[in-house]
């Protein structure tokens, strides 16, 4: 009698030994100049997408398994577990699976020509790619705004009760206003933690992370403006006890459950965002509002944004209209306050 059928993604100590070693060697090689350099995020997702693909071979060819992996990978294969992936997974999902799949053979293999299985990610990201919405024009003055009539509203109220909804909105003001200074990317937000990431230095707050746990491998370092530091020490001293329940850890950013805010509770959190502001925005929509902001206040300065958004290089910026570090945090503190001085009011593009 047949056994169970293997489950859709292979666990890792059940890869065969090969993919193991080239995964080890890949992906834990500290050699600033390799090829290919990744977040901790994106190895994730190539860890996902290459268990994904040996559970379909465990399923459907289990003898594949013990070819060489190089050997293994075909374009067959791939066209194959592609068609697998698609039955149960949206177009877009699909063409970011076929890449993470690509960008672990390249880690894990670098010497080999994957030219096709790159030609195949690639006519499956076109196939799928949807011209690009209008986004809001909003500026980070505005979302500075929202963010601070929502804690100044949801405060203790005559007889010094918290309750979680107010938390929650005071919480959900705080995070706005501070991406409205520092426009973090999401996965950034979500993983900043008391006394790793917030730090206190002589009365003033800086919010860092570490160079490895960013998407350009640079330390980012953004000073938490004095505006925010009374709502900050109130968050940290009254909501977020409140929010924590019985639960103990070290995320600054804290649920209504206790737990850790995961990517999907700040979706969440800008959901309800939008409803205050009156625009549908995304937690990535924050650093649309830093290049309009400096497009608005500084035109002739527009190529600081690349340094206060931590690119690369400049034409990674992109749609982007587009100092350094701490530096362009400071800078852009001032223009903020000037628009704000102006009253400038946007356009709204999206209304809900």
């Amino acid at each position: 009698m047949p056994g169970p059928r293997p489950r859709l993604h292979l666990p890792y100590a059940k890869w065969p030994a090969p993919d193991r070693l080239l995964w080890q060697r890949g992906f834990h090689n500290d050699d600033p100049f390799a090829d290919v350099r990744l977040a901790k995020a994106s190895q994730d997702r190539c860890m996902w997408a290459w268990r994904r693909y040996l559970g379909f071979l465990a399923n459907t060819e289990p003898e594949a398994l013990e070819i060489a992996t190089a050997q293994r990978l075909t374009i067959d294969r791939v066209k194959l577990f592609i068609t697998h992936v698609a039955e149960s997974n949206a177009p877009n999902s699909v063409a970011s699976i076929a890449e993470a799949l690509c960008t672990a053979a390249r880690v894990m293999m670098p010497n080999q020509d994957w030219t096709w299985l790159r030609t195949i990610k690639s006519r499956l990201h076109a196939a799928v790619r949807p011209q690009s919405p209008a986004r809001p024009v909003i500026t980070s003055a505005r979302l500075l705004d929202c963010g601070l009539q929502l804690m100044n509203g949801n405060k203790p109220g005559a007889d010094g009760m918290l309750g979680v909804r107010q938390a929650v909105a005071y919480r959900d003001g705080l995070l706005l206003a501070i991406v409205a200074y520092a426009p973090f990317r999401p996965k950034n937000v979500t993983s900043l933690e008391i006394g790793r990431n917030l730090i206190v230095e002589r009365d003033r707050w800086f919010v860092i992370v570490p160079r490895e746990e960013t998407k350009t491998r640079k330390r980012i370092r953004f000073e938490i403006p004095n505006l925010l530091i009374p709502y900050l020490n109130f968050y940290l001293e009254v909501v977020r006890p409140e929010l924590l329940h019985d639960a103990s850890h070290k995320a600054l950013w804290v649920s209504q459950w206790g737990g850790t805010l995961t990517y999907v509770g700040i979706v969440k959190s800008f959901a309800r965002l939008s409803a205050h502001l009156g625009v549908k925005i995304s937690p990535h929509d924050v650093r649309d509002a830093a290049v309009t902001t400096w497009a608005i206040a500084r035109p002739d300065q527009i190529s600081i944004s690349r340094d206060l958004l931590y690119h690369s290089k400049l034409e990674t910026t992109g749609l982007y209209n587009r100092v350094r570090g701490i530096e362009a945090s400071r800078a852009y503190r001032q223009v903020i306050c000037e628009i704000r001085k102006k009253g400038f009011k946007t356009r709204q593009l999206r209304p809900i």
